[in-house]
């Protein structure tokens, strides 16, 4: 059974849009690294994947600076 992949191409899809936008990233700018972290849920099952092109140091870094901006984000 295929999985339904059009929630993360949607989403990836605004996401480049937002970026495109951005005024402050120069049009010379470059995407390098990438977290992705996907749930995925069925009938009594959860899990939570994540894939990234960055080195173990980087990755847990650039976590540390989602997880501040999130909580910035939800005290508004």
């Amino acid at each position: 059974m295929a999985i339904d992949q059009s929630p993360l191409g949607n989403h990836i899809q605004e996401m480049m849009g937002e970026i495109e936008n951005d005024e402050d990233i120069p049009d010379d700018a470059q995407i390098a690294r990438i977290i992705s972290i996907v749930e995925v849920v069925g009938d009594g099952y959860a899990n939570i994947r994540v894939r990234t092109n960055a080195s173990p140091y980087v990755a847990v870094g650039f976590l540390e600076v989602a997880k501040e901006l999130q909580k910035k984000m939800m005290l508004g």
